[in-house]
């Protein structure tokens, strides 16, 4: 197994300084901000009583894992109106419209997920150029963005939650943002650290977290503060070199990274030493060609979302293939460019479905 080291801070780039002064302004800004304005919703959720419409796999098997809902944003006011906005889909799909029907505030381009623990949902959005928070328990969402919070997104990607900081990776700026629950900022990573910082995730016992550096084939590790303490899986090694990874997924003192460029899940220790590779490249259903989200449930399954085909892979800890869901479509358990993924403490597995402009909601049934 391969140990890596840290490797020193990368030279700052030109007009750093000036670029961190405009950051500390916009701190102060954001501290001044007024709150966001409030959008209703409801949480997709299977009602009380009522048995589950399409579960996977299909009967007579047991079922695993059944459908929730979709997620898009006002158009979850209620069940009328979700049922509503997923038949207009339907028939813009079908009629080869984009699929933005009314004037409803819905997802545009949802990346990576994560939620609290406290009842709210986190959901980057490129497209809107801001994080979506979904409140479950007010049955409310607010918009992060410029013109609400002074916060400057241009590509938001990835998003970690934890206890003192919501974190967002914005690609094309190259940042990491440290937000408090309110969404005032309270710091950045600067450029100069990270070229395209993607996917990220949350190591809660070690306070640590880790970023997905696209752009540098790269695990960038940082404490709490947004300080660099390691960088993992370059390629000085053959067998554990990256090429462009995307998301990532810290449990049970592992990491997992989508090593999307080489159709692969890459696994590494909580100390950072090389564990193996999950899945590899093919053409057959459970072959990886762009793996991207990935996340586990409490039975230590491992999801993968694999865009290029539209399908949501399920493996087992030992890297077996369990069940693929999805194929491209706009149906309940299609995708359209599946990206991030999330599960939550009560096993919901969110699936941000990219052109889709949703998440799909699952749940797992467990193992029994």
């Amino acid at each position: 197994m391969v140990s890596a080291t840290a490797e020193p801070r990368a030279r700052r780039a030109p007009g750093v300084k000036s670029l961190s002064l405009a950051l500390s302004v916009l701190v102060l800004l954001s501290a001044c901000a007024l709150a966001p304005p409030r959008h209703a919703f409801r949480m997709p959720a299977v009602a009380a009583g009522d048995e589950p419409a399409i579960v996977w796999p299909a009967p007579p098997e047991i079922p695993r894992y059944a459908f929730i809902g979709h997620l898009y944003g006002e158009s979850n006011r209620t069940r009328a109106d979700e049922e509503r906005r997923g038949f207009a889909r339907f028939m813009a799909a079908v009629v080869g419209l984009d699929g933005q029907q009314g004037d409803n505030f819905d997802l545009v381009q949802p990346q990576q997920v994560c939620s609290d623990g406290q009842g709210r949902v986190y959901v980057a959005d490129t497209g809107r150029q801001a994080v979506i928070v979904f409140d479950e328990t007010l049955g409310e969402f607010f918009v992060w963005n410029e013109t609400n919070l002074n916060i400057p997104f241009l590509s938001p990607v990835g998003v970690a939650c934890a206890a003192e900081a919501i974190w967002v990776t914005d690609s094309e700026l190259s940042l990491v943002y440290r937000l408090d629950r309110d969404g005032s900022m309270l710091g950045t990573i600067e450029r100069g650290v990270l070229v395209r910082p993607t996917g990220i995730s949350h190591d809660a016992q070690g306070e640590r977290f880790f970023v997905s550096d696209t752009g540098a084939d790269d695990i960038k590790v940082f404490d709490k503060q947004g300080s660099l303490i390691d960088v993992w899986g370059n390629a000085r090694d053959g067998e554990v070199g990256l090429n462009g990874p995307t998301f990532v997924a810290y449990h049970d003192d592992r990491l997992y990274v989508a090593d999307s460029l080489n159709a692969r899940i890459q696994v590494f220790e909580g100390n950072g030493d090389y564990r193996g590779t999950l899945g590899e490249r093919g053409l057959y259903i459970g072959n990886l060609t762009r793996p991207k989200g990935i996340a586990l449930d409490s039975d230590g399954n491992v999801y993968v979302t694999e865009s290029y085909y539209d399908h949501l892979l399920i493996f087992n800890a030992q890297g077996e293939l369990l069940l693929a869901m999805g194929g491209s479509g706009v149906e309940p358990g299609q995708f359209l460019q599946p990206t991030g993924l999330w599960i939550d403490g009560r096993d919901r597995i969110f699936v941000s479905d990219m052109l889709n402009r949703r998440i799909s909601m699952f749940q797992y049934l467990g193992s029994n």
